[in-house]
């Protein structure tokens, strides 16, 4: 583990799983849109769901004095009314007003006062603590009508509650305003606002299960411990400045906007290939998992690096649904003179790298013929003889089954693994499936290795056949027909000289 990755651990059952920052960031980068999208659609939806929903209300409200009458006998006989402030009074009116609206007299008296059936205003009362100040209120969705209702019910109250009460006098202390604004405040913005945030959340959360399930080869140890493989090698990014004209864009040695440190690790993946290999083995299969993650490139590379040793060297393009040697390596064969040609296949010499280059019949009635196990270990045995090494590049292992056959006809097996790529399960049941073979098994290769904050980057960004698009983090393909090669290179570099050798038939 780089020691610039931040990781937090989350306890799994029995086995710790690592959050990498990179993980994190690369996830925000790949899936920032989901949680856009995610606030887009839960604000909205609470947007709109508060705004269909939303009906303003409006509050009118009277403070009114409470008096209770008061009787006395003058000396001339004659009985006096007066009247008095009483608390008790205004807390006795404000606990029976619920009894009153109840059996409906007031509410009977103010639709007869206002010659209406009914209306949706509520009314209720409350005394103001300690004093003889008794507040009725009305609320309701029409504001003409609380104001309405308030002045009815204020004027009609008294009678009524001088059942219960006795004779009571109101006094208004301000007058009841006709209501100009709503009580509740709409609340859809705030409520959109809310569900986006909560969205972005999710969204937010997605990212980090994202990073949480990513379960990729990233170092050496990992190739150890996840596949109990050795490590041949690691090959480094490359990437290419934007310019405005086409520009080459091959990952080969004979590229010289490839840097050094790609070069020298092709070198040093060569000479461990070397090492691994005892000296009657010189077939040597490269594979991986999925497409996209190299292998072809790899294989050139090796090749080409075996040759400088002055080794003759032969690379077969044994992927016949998906044949990418030829458009690596930019070969027309309109325009080259064949060494050898083959009832099945056919050799070319290039002589500016140095190496040859057989590809098999594309002829789709012979494409099952070729994949048997007997007749490629015929076909290699034809030709081992001849080189000194034999690089055969296949077809993606864990996609298609023609990799088994061809690992069966070869000296020994290295594999490619794209770095923080596909997901380890599904490495891990390549690579046993490689190894049921009992073919060598010389070790693994991680291709487009990064370091950094952000994590790793993309590969050398070339597509592939197979009627699939592949993702380029491992998590599934697309149906696609009629997809192309992206190999990306330029259309106007100038072709380099190659041997043009006798034509042979056979």
């Amino acid at each position: 583990m780089n020691d610039n990755e931040n990781t937090v651990t989350e306890q799994r059952k029995d086995r710790v799983v690592p959050i990498y920052r990179s993980d994190v960031i690369k996830g925000a980068i790949k899936f920032w849109w989901i949680a856009v999208l995610l606030a887009l659609v839960i604000g909205g939806g609470m947007f709109f769901s508060a705004y269909r929903s939303y009906k303003p209300m409006y509050t009118c409200s009277e403070t009114l004095t409470i008096e209770t009458e008061n009787s006395s006998v003058k000396s001339s006989g004659i009985s006096v009314y007066t009247y008095y402030y009483d608390a008790n009074t205004a807390t006795q009116l404000a606990e029976t007003f619920p009894y009153i609206l109840s059996s409906n007299m007031l509410h009977e008296a103010i639709c007869e006062s206002l010659d209406i059936d009914s209306f949706a205003c509520s009314l209720n009362a409350a005394s103001v603590q300690n004093s003889n100040m008794f507040t009725i209120t009305v609320k309701g969705p029409d504001p003409q009508e609380c104001f309405d209702v308030l002045k009815t019910a204020i004027d009609k109250y008294p009678a009524i509650a001088r059942y219960i009460v006795g004779n009571i006098k109101f006094t208004m202390v301000t007058e009841p305003q006709l209501p100009t604004e709503p009580y509740n405040k709409s609340s859809y913005i705030s409520d959109g606002i809310k569900g986006a945030i909560f969205g972005f959340a999710l969204g937010i959360l997605f990212i980090f299960v994202y990073a949480i399930i990513r379960n990729t080869i990233r170092t050496k140890e990992d190739v150890k411990k996840e596949l109990k493989c050795e490590l041949l090698g690691t090959l480094p990014m490359v990437t290419f400045k934007k310019f405005n004209k086409e520009i080459d864009r091959s990952i080969l040695p004979t590229n010289e906007r490839i840097g050094n440190s790609f070069l020298e690790s092709v070198r040093l993946l060569r000479n461990r290939i070397v090492a691994a290999l005892d000296e009657n083995e010189k077939i040597l299969m490269v594979t991986s998992t999925a497409p996209g993650e190299g292998k072809s490139t790899v294989a050139v590379n090796v090749a080409i690096s075996l040759a400088n040793l002055d080794k003759k060297v032969l690379i077969i393009d044994c992927d016949m649904r998906n044949p990418s040697i030829k458009p690596l390596l930019k070969i027309d064969e309109d325009e080259e003179e064949l060494y050898e040609e083959f009832e099945y296949y056919k050799i070319i010499y290039l002589e500016n790298l140095n190496i040859s280059v057989m590809t098999f019949s594309e002829e789709n009635e012979k494409y099952w013929k070729m994949m048997k196990v007997g007749f490629l270990k015929k076909i290699f045995n034809e030709i081992r003889d001849k080189y000194d090494y034999i690089i055969v590049d296949t077809p993606p292992s864990g996609l298609v089954s023609d990799a088994l056959s061809i690992a069966q006809s070869v000296d020994a097996i290295s594999y490619v693994i794209l770095q923080d790529t596909v997901m380890i399960p599904r490495i891990r049941s390549s690579v046993e499936s490689l190894l049921s073979t009992d073919t060598k098994f010389i070790g693994c290769i991680i291709n487009g290795a990064a370091s950094g904050s952000i994590g790793y980057g993309y590969g050398y960004g070339y597509g592939y056949g197979y009627g699939y698009s592949y993702s380029r983090y491992g998590y599934g393909y697309r149906y696609d027909y009629g997809n192309k090669y992206g190999y990306g290179y330029g259309k106007n570099e100038k072709k380099s000289g190659r041997k043009k050798l006798k034509k042979n038939e056979e």
